[in-house]
């Protein structure tokens, strides 16, 4: 039976002698109302209610949702097992209230460059450059290039490197440990890809300094030109480079402008965008994860299987992630020159 507020004023009219009928006028509720509270003077002396049984009643209130919908506004980064701490409640009953009552979904942060308003500023004018530089230059022309170090020991996941074990082998010898070194042996790669092809790799010992001199002669001259000559074969290419010191040095500037005149300046092309250039934004996450996992004994064995993986990179895939570039640069516009991932 529902609980009734007039509990006490049917006990005190019923011990005066009063019929349930007219308790029930005097009071104007229903007879079966009085009845019941009647029946209970009757079995237990008065009409106090007996706490029921079983399981206890939801926190999952308007007030609770109203609670956690607001923090989550506050702060949407807010964990889920401090605010049922803070709120002394279950973390299933927030997460369920989260996810069935307020329709919202745990997701990954996204990874992206820092940038400052003046970067964002200079991304967005170089980005509408570029758009109208390849309205009259073909995109599938531009030589995309980069470095990036490798070491002959990967980082582990730390999240997926895993062991089964017994509770009792949990702190025992046979609990292994994933280490690394501190200064693991590494060599820096530099490589470049167009619509058509690719470069070959360019390694650089790590106690190499890649200054102008270094650049000039072992990218540019030993590899680049005569790659440029055999693939293009005459025809027009536009070298595009990051503009690092040894990249935009006068010196350097002079070999591009004998060897490499259709190289995107320091006018076009925007500082702070990996994720505007093929290399950064694809082609050395698909390099990596094909020797994902490896442990190498020497820098050798390291340079043997990135060769063989860079070798198994087909066309189709350098023309599908070059042609993805002015997609990328008319997002960049739309966002303001601001990070743009979650646009495309």
């Amino acid at each position: 039976m529902k609980s009734s507020p007039h509990r006490p004023s049917i006990e005190l009219l019923f011990k005066r002698g009063l019929g349930s009928a007219e308790i029930a006028r005097r009071l104007q509720i229903s007879s079966s109302t009085v009845r019941n509270v009647v029946a209970a003077i009757k079995k237990r002396g008065d009409a106090s209610e007996v706490k029921k049984s079983g399981r206890p009643r939801s926190v999952n209130t308007r007030n609770t949702r109203a609670i956690i919908k607001k923090r989550i506004i506050r702060n949407d980064g807010l964990s889920l097992n401090r605010m049922a701490s803070q709120l002394g409640i279950a973390r299933s009953t927030v997460q369920s209230i989260v996810k069935n009552d307020l329709k919202l979904k745990s997701y990954k942060l996204r990874r992206g460059q820092y940038l400052s308003d003046k970067s964002k500023a200079m991304r967005l004018e170089k980005c509408r450059k570029l758009l109208q530089h390849f309205q009259v230059r073909r995109v599938s022309d531009v030589i995309w290039t980069d470095e990036k170090i490798f070491t002959i020991e990967p980082l582990p996941n730390r999240q997926n490197q895993r062991q089964l074990l017994s509770k009792d082998d949990s702190m025992s010898p046979k609990r292994r440990l994933a280490h690394n070194r501190l200064f693991p042996k590494s060599v820096m790669v530099w490589a470049g890809i167009t619509a058509t092809g690719k470069t070959p790799l360019v390694f650089i010992e790590r106690n190499v300094k890649i200054n102008s001199e270094v650049y000039q002669k072992i990218v540019l001259m030993d590899n680049l030109l005569p790659w440029v000559t055999q693939h293009f074969a005459g025809g027009p290419f536009i070298l595009q480079q990051n503009w690092a010191p040894s990249h935009g040095s006068r010196s350097t500037l002079a070999v591009l402008e004998a060897h490499f005149p259709g190289f995107l300046d320091k006018n076009l092309w925007p500082a702070s965008s990996p994720d505007l250039n093929p290399m950064d934004f694809s082609v050395w996450g698909m390099l990596e994860g094909k020797i994902a996992g490896k442990v190498f004994a020497t820098v050798d064995d390291l340079k043997a299987a990135l060769e063989v993986a860079w070798a198994s990179i087909d066309d189709g895939y350098l023309r599908r992630t070059v042609n993805s570039v002015k997609k990328r640069l008319r997002a960049c516009v739309k966002a303001r020159g601001s990070n743009f991932e979650i646009l495309l």
